[in-house]
């Protein structure tokens, strides 16, 4: 088989395996939680490790949480259930593909899906750990629009408040400090040292 039908079958089976765990319940036991009606999932997906054992055949550890997160899993009475519900056709079904980028163990691949009267092309990335090892797909473009493979929604911060600016209040001259006899004003005072200071005693000669 060569490269291109090989990567071709492996991207087909990736697209169609988050459909075929959300769709497998065939039971008629239905739990109501809030408003949703959830049915058990059969015993070869009854477990979230099965089912990420079998999503890590195609996909990259990131990509296969968001899958398991976007199945909207819940345990119920000791069983994993799953939302009830048709669950929406989306184009799964390669078309056609074309090698972009060809590097040891890394292969950029642009594809065209089919399905569900739906067409999109969708570029991947695959890598291997070695000539020996099966490639894994670590990027996918288009998550967006795609229920299987979006990402959460970042919670809504509220916007920072801006503190503005206090003014300082103005500085308080410093009160003079209190004489120590307020009778006597300082120039007078100084007045009287500077008269003692003139008068000299004449001294009596012999």
């Amino acid at each position: 088989m060569d490269e291109l039908r090989m990567f071709k079958q492996f991207i087909s089976s990736a697209e169609q395996v988050w459909t075929q765990i959300a769709t497998s319940p065939r039971g008629k036991v239905v739990y109501t939680v809030n408003g949703v009606d959830y049915t058990p999932l059969p015993d070869k997906y009854n477990t979230k490790r099965k089912i990420s054992r079998i999503f890590r055949r195609y996909w990259g550890k990131q990509l296969t949480e968001t899958m398991i997160r976007n199945l909207q899993l819940r345990l119920l009475k000791g069983k994993l259930c799953i939302p009830c519900g048709t669950i929406s056709s989306v184009p799964c079904s390669v078309q056609s593909l074309q090698v972009k980028a060809n590097l040891p163990n890394q292969r950029t691949i642009a594809a065209t899906l089919v399905g569900g009267e739906k067409k999109t092309k969708v570029d991947y990335r695959l890598i291997r750990s070695g000539e020996t090892q099966s490639f894994t797909i670590m990027k996918r473009s288009g998550r967006e629009l795609d229920v299987r493979y979006r990402p959460p929604v970042a919670p809504k911060t509220a916007p920072t408040a801006v503190a503005k600016p206090v003014a300082k209040p103005a500085a308080k001259k410093a009160a003079p400090k209190p004489l120590l006899n307020p009778a006597v004003k300082p120039e007078a005072r100084s007045k009287r040292k500077s008269k003692g200071k003139g008068k000299q005693k004449l001294l009596k000669t012999p």
